[in-house]
């Protein structure tokens, strides 16, 4: 996997590229927890290039979400791929993808 972060005035842009699942969810969460604890702008996230997320990167993913509400900010997913969407729509995070 491999995780592109760039940042701009207001936003947190994350480009993931491959597989998230529990073989390497410790880079995934490590990166995406330091960013929602340390940084106080809105992100984005796009799993276009992201072909299977497990239960362990909902997590993440739910987690952050949450940190992002607590500090006022959003968390958007855009650019899913159509295996990553149907787990999405299973999970409390459809309210979150575009």
């Amino acid at each position: 996997m491999n995780i592109e972060i760039t940042e701009e005035a207001e936003l947190v842009n994350i480009k993931v590229t491959g597989d998230i699942e529990m073989m390497n969810i410790k880079n995934f969460k490590d990166k995406l927890f330091e960013i929602g604890h340390n940084i106080d702008k809105n992100i984005e996230i796009d799993l276009s290039d992201v072909d299977y997320i497990d239960s362990s990167g909902v997590g993440v993913l739910i987690t952050l979400m949450k940190l992002q509400k607590k500090k006022g900010k959003s968390l958007r997913i855009n650019k899913v791929s159509p295996k990553v969407l149907n787990v999405i729509k299973l999970s409390y995070l459809s309210e979150i993808s575009v």
